[in-house]
């Protein structure tokens, strides 16, 4: 087949998203194109959608050695590596293509999106902005410049500019997914764009085909399913309080708390019912099995969290009743837990579990972005524990096994962040740690090392403020399950003995009498016989 038209087939098939058969189509023709610099570019291309990043790197180079007056092949070779994560080699090609070609706007664009999305530095973070508006200045009209001028400005934390950026590109081309797509993430985005879920509906169904667009839209859904932690975190609890109030309550007030309880559960349940409908309305027909193929650890979690409710209505059923107390508080205990870890399971894939495990950079950016989550929120985490803190010294008040709950939610709850954030401490290390990395991002190069010490410290300090106090809450929580309520009552002084009591105080009322009627006697000392000096 002759060289011009097949590289018109494999460029049709690539467009229309066929990038397998474009593969296929050139390996059909390797044997007599493989002396062609461009044929070895176009496979590279072929490879790079089907995300076979050291296959494309090895047709890049290939390309280059039989000429190296390539610009494409060089950037499809640095793309490569920058996806293998292999970034200072993807950086020092991107170099070299500057310096070969310096109007070579595609150069200064890439380079711009490596820096930004590995970030070291602070200047790292100029030097992305100023490559990405390079490249902007050589090609304006070029829509997506507009998209990395605005990733380079989100990451330097000019959101002002990332939107700016943003409008500017969607006057240029409106339909652009990536913008539309990028433009719903960035804070105050929804100025330009709308509801995101809403948007990703409107997209998909022009693009049916687009698994990016499939991905956005799954992520979106799973991410509006966190709210339920902080929910559980205090729904169980309250329960507890309702049902020591009960069992310490006269036999007028035993069916009035029962009801109560089904009508504060039955409420909960009800609330969740309308946030996970509201999360489901953008999400097209059927789509929601989509997802649960996608990302079946979600569903598990949103189920678990169904069977934690309903021991938590058992549980605060049976505690109402003194027989019954001890089965009451394991039945809520086991609640408290199972929303626990289904927070954990719906947090670990709204992260953005990695497909591939042997993809180490996906791995990394996973931790990274779980580590980030785990660390927002900590005030609410404060106010969740203080509401915690007020519910167990209720019940404690009460002398109630029924303490053990919420103190048993208030330690788990802490363990569930310090837990993940220790595993993904260990395996990022010292130096890419999320805590290490937040402070060296915002350093100079040559304040590196002090900005990793004190990411450290920070992380340390952090993880021990909520591992500390969840093993001890956690610890006091088994302990009062296993020895009860009296552990929580007050020590009463040891019985004194009436009689000898009496007959001590009669001892002592003589000895005073006769301390009162003793007087003091004159004693006459002897005289001393004068002793006379040599």
């Amino acid at each position: 087949m002759e060289f011009d038209v097949l590289r018109t087939r494999v460029s049709h098939r690539l467009a229309t998203g066929r990038a397998a058969e474009a593969v296929d189509l050139l390996k059909e023709n390797l044997q007599q194109h493989q002396e062609n610099p461009a044929f070895w570019v176009h496979y590279a291309s072929g490879l790079l959608h089907l995300d076979r990043h050291a296959e494309a790197a090895d047709a890049a180079r290939a390309a280059l050695n039989l000429d190296v007056e390539q610009p494409e092949a060089g950037l499809f070779l640095a793309f490569a590596l920058m996806r293998l994560g292999q970034r200072d080699e993807a950086l020092q090609t991107v170099y070299w293509l500057i310096e070969t070609w310096p109007e070579f706007a595609d150069a200064h664009y890439l380079l711009g999106l490596i820096l930004a999305g590995s970030v070291r530095s602070a200047e790292d973070r100029m030097l992305s902005r100023q490559a990405t508006e390079h490249a902007l200045r050589l090609q304006p009209e070029n829509p997506e410049y507009y998209l990395g001028a605005a990733m380079a400005a989100r990451v330097s934390g000019e959101h002002r500019a990332a939107l700016a950026h943003l409008q500017a590109g969607l006057g240029i081309d409106p339909h652009h997914q990536g913008m539309l797509r990028y433009a719903a993430e960035v804070e105050n985005g929804q100025q330009l764009v709308g509801d995101r879920g809403q948007l990703l509906r409107g997209l998909l169904a022009s693009d049916p085909l687009n698994q990016g667009l499939h991905e956005d839209f799954a992520e979106t859904f799973i991410e509006k399913q966190r709210v339920y932690r902080n929910r559980f975190w205090i729904f169980i609890p309250l329960l507890a309080c309702l049902a020591m109030f009960d069992s310490l309550a006269q036999a007028a007030v035993l069916v009035i708390m029962p009801a109560l309880i089904v009508l504060v559960s039955g409420a909960f349940a009800l609330w969740n019912r309308k946030t996970f409908k509201k999360a489901s309305e953008p999400l097209p027909a059927g789509y929601a099995g989509d997802i649960r193929a996608r990302h079946p650890w979600v569903f598990r979690g949103l189920r678990l969290y169904q069977a934690s409710w309903v021991a938590g209505l058992v549980g605060a059923l049976l505690a109402c009743f003194d027989a019954a107390s001890l089965l009451g508080t394991v039945v809520l205990l086991l609640g408290v837990a199972g929303s626990q870890l289904a927070a954990a399971w719906v947090d670990r894939e709204a992260a953005g579990v990695p497909q591939d495990p042997a993809d180490r950079e996906a791995h990394r950016l996973f931790l990274l972005r779980r580590s980030g989550w785990l660390t927002s929120g900590f005030w609410m985490r404060v106010l969740m524990v203080c509401i915690n803190l007020v519910l167990f010294g209720y019940c404690a008040a009460g002398g109630s096994r029924l303490a053990t709950v919420p103190l048993a939610a208030l330690g788990l709850g802490l363990l569930s962040v310090a837990v993940p954030l220790i595993v993904a401490h260990i395996r990022l290390g010292a130096a890419g740690n999320a805590f290490a990395y937040g402070q060296v991002v915002g350093a100079s190069s040559r304040h590196r090392r002090a900005a990793l010490v004190r990411g450290n410290v920070a992380g340390i300090y952090f993880i021990g403020l909520h591992l500390v106090p969840g093993l001890l809450a956690t610890g006091f929580a088994a302990a009062l399950l296993v020895v009860g309520p009296s552990a929580l009552a007050p020590t009463d002084p040891l019985p004194m003995d009436p009689k000898r009591s009496e007959l001590d105080f009669n001892l002592l009322d003589e000895s005073l009498d006769e301390l009162r009627t003793q007087r003091p006697e004159i004693v006459e000392l002897p005289s001393l016989p004068a002793v006379e000096l040599p």
